[in-house]
C-alpha cells in the first residue's frame, strides 16, 4: 500500500535537494537527484506497510538536502560560491556620486553589490549630483522676482505689479534649502547604508 502523501513528500524533498545543489554542474546535480530517487524507491520497497510516517523516516535517514549536497561537493572537490565582498569600487561610487556624478553612476551600475532599485535611486536622486542640481536650480530660479508701481503726478499709488516666480516663505526656506542641497549626500548615505545592510545579510546567510 502506498502512503497517501508519499508523492508530495518525496517531490518536496527532491525539490529542496535540487535547490541546494543549484551551484553544482548540471550533470552532477542530475546524477545526485537520480541516486537519491533510487535510494528512496529501494527503501520504500522494503516497507511492508508504507505510511506517511515511514516515508518521512526514509527521507530523514537520507539526511537534510544541504548536508547531502555538501557531501557531494566534497566528493567532487567543488567549493560553494562565495558571497560578493564590496570593496574599492563601491566606496568610490558612493563618494563620487554627489560630486562627479557621471563617474559615480558608472561605478554604481558596474557593482553587483546593490539591487537595481537602489541603483535607480542613486542615479535619479538628484539627477546629475551637485552639478546637475546647480543647472536645475538656475533654470527654476530664472531672472528672479521683480516688482514695480505706477504713481500719478502727486505721488499717489495707482497700480503695483510683480513678475517672476513667487518667493518661498521664510519658514520653509531653511528646510527646503537643506533638502535640496543635502539630497546628493542623502542619496549617497542611503547607498552606503544599503551596502552595509546587504553585506551583513549576506554574511548571516552564509554563516
Amino acid at each position: 500500500m502506498t502512503a497517501p502523501h508519499a508523492v508530495q513528500l518525496i517531490d518536496g524533498y527532491l525539490a529542496r535537494l535540487s535547490a541546494a545543489a543549484a551551484d553544482l554542474p548540471r550533470s552532477a546535480r542530475d546524477e545526485l537527484i537520480d541516486d537519491m530517487r533510487i535510494h528512496i524507491d529501494e527503501a520504500r520497497g522494503r516497507e511492508p506497510d508504507e505510511t506517511d510516517a515511514s516515508v518521512l523516516n526514509i527521507l530523514d535517514r537520507l539526511g537534510e538536502p544541504a548536508s547531502v549536497v555538501a557531501d557531494a561537493r566534497d566528493r567532487l572537490g567543488i567549493r560553494p560560491p562565495q558571497p560578493y565582498r564590496p570593496g574599492v569600487l563601491e566606496v568610490a561610487a558612493v563618494i563620487l556620486l554627489p560630486f562627479l556624478w557621471p563617474i559615480g553612476v558608472i561605478l554604481l551600475w558596474m557593482s553587483p553589490a546593490w539591487h537595481w532599485r537602489d541603483k535607480l535611486i542613486g542615479t535619479l536622486v538628484p539627477p546629475g549630483g551637485y552639478i546637475g542640481l546647480s543647472y536645475i536650480l538656475l533654470a527654476a530660479v530664472g531672472p528672479g522676482r521683480s516688482c514695480g508701481s505706477v504713481t500719478d503726478q502727486a505721488g499717489h499709488l495707482i497700480q503695483s505689479s510683480c513678475s517672476g516666480p513667487p518667493e518661498l516663505p521664510g519658514v520653509l526656506l531653511v528646510p527646503w534649502t537643506i533638502l535640496v542641497f543635502g539630497s546628493p549626500l542623502i542619496s549617497a548615505a542611503y547607498l552606503g547604508i544599503r551596502l552595509r545592510w546587504g553585506r551583513a545579510r549576506r554574511v548571516a546567510a552564509s554563516a
